[in-house]
């Protein structure tokens, strides 16, 4: 599923979020990195990068 959204959106559209303390299988950061077929740079920008600049801290 996250390998459509990105394709549809853009991996510099998508920040991390949880549903904390939903018990998900693996955490949410195991997923991103899990997942087939990111980049390095695509798996930074979801993991951290794109919420920092739509907060001003970078």
């Amino acid at each position: 599923m996250l390998r459509h959204l990105i394709a549809e959106t853009g991996s510099g559209q998508i920040v991390m979020g949880t549903d904390y303390p939903f018990p998900w299988t693996q955490t949410s950061v195991d997923h991103i990195l899990n997942t087939p077929g990111l980049s390095d740079a695509e798996r930074a920008a979801i993991l951290g990068e794109t919420a920092a600049k739509l907060l001003g801290i970078r």
